[in-house]
Formats: C-alpha cells, sequence, structure tokens
C-alpha cells in the first residue's frame, strides 16, 4: 500500500493560504540559511501528486510547472481544463485515492487544499502529516481543513526546528 502524505505549509493561527488563495506570504519570512525545510529529500519519495483544483491554480501562478516528472491528479468539477502535465479528476474523490493508494509506484503528495484535505482525513486516507508551522499570523485565510474536521488521532514522529523560527512536526495517522 502506497503512503498518502500531507505536506504542507501552514501559519501560526492555521491558515495555509490568505484568502484569494495566495501563498506567497511564505515568501515574506527570511531564510538566511537557504534551507529548503525537508523539501529536496521528501520529493524523492513520491511519484505522484494529488490537489484540489484552488491549489492547482494557485501553482499556475508560480510559472513553470514545478511536478513534471510527478503524475498529477487535479480534482475539479470542471470538465473542461487541460494541462500537459496533469490529469484532471472528477470522479469520487475517496474511491479514487483508494484505488491510487492500492497500485503500485512511490509514495503520494497531497499538496492540497482545505477541502480535500478534510475529505481524505475523515476517510483515513491520509497517513502522515508533514506540516511546517511558518512564525507568522494571518489573521484571515484558507485553512489546513475545512471547518467541518472531526477529531482524529495521530501519533507525533519527528520534529524540526530551524534558525527563522519555522517549525516541522511530522505526525502518523493513529487508525
Amino acid at each position: 500500500m502506497r503512503k498518502l502524505s500531507l505536506y504542507i505549509a501552514t501559519s501560526i493561527d492555521g491558515y495555509i493560504a490568505r484568502p484569494d488563495g495566495s501563498v506567497a506570504w511564505l515568501e515574506d519570512i527570511p531564510n538566511p540559511d537557504k534551507s529548503d525545510f525537508g523539501y529536496s529529500d521528501f520529493i524523492k519519495t513520491v511519484d505522484t501528486t494529488l490537489m484540489g483544483g484552488a491549489t492547482y491554480r494557485q501553482i499556475l501562478t508560480f510559472g513553470d510547472w514545478p511536478y513534471k516528472d510527478k503524475r498529477n491528479f487535479v480534482f475539479s468539477r470542471s470538465t473542461d481544463l487541460e494541462h500537459p502535465y496533469a490529469s484532471f479528476i472528477n470522479e469520487d474523490v475517496v474511491a479514487f485515492t483508494e484505488e491510487l493508494k492500492s497500485g503500485k509506484g512511490k509514495d503520494i503528495w497531497l499538496i492540497g487544499g482545505a477541502e480535500i484535505n478534510n475529505l481524505l482525513l475523515q476517510n483515513d486516507l491520509i497517513d502522515e502529516i508533514i506540516l511546517s508551522i511558518a512564525p507568522v499570523v494571518l489573521g484571515d485565510g484558507i485553512p489546513l481543513f475545512a471547518s467541518s474536521t472531526k477529531q482524529k488521532p495521530f501519533e507525533l514522529e519527528k520534529t524540526n526546528t530551524y534558525s527563522n523560527g519555522m517549525v516541522q512536526l511530522k505526525y502518523r495517522n493513529n487508525i
């Protein structure tokens, strides 16, 4: 069974993006050590990404598609989208993810956003959460999980602290 990892950054107050979906606030956090916060090691472990439509549109603003060497799936209600490096899925998210996890390959990266994070969490499909907490309070925005999240236990596996105040927590699903 392939592992599904939610690898994501959040503000101290639990937001993954501003209300308009922007994640540019992450660029404002000083990074004098030029750390990638474990990203280069993590990305080697996955060959597939999952994301919602809003996350996909945000990634498009970054310029060149960053995951060309991965299988990329975008869950979207739109049926007319096309991208050379992404497949658009408008079928049952849970059933699709269960089938993907049971297939062959490396691990799967759940990039986000809040609705897909919540849906996969509630269906016990997230095996681990690698959460980087940025030393900033946004005050408003898109939360890590949609508001209908029910309590789910996770076990802390590892913590990393960085000189710029970023803290990274790695949790394992305790199902």
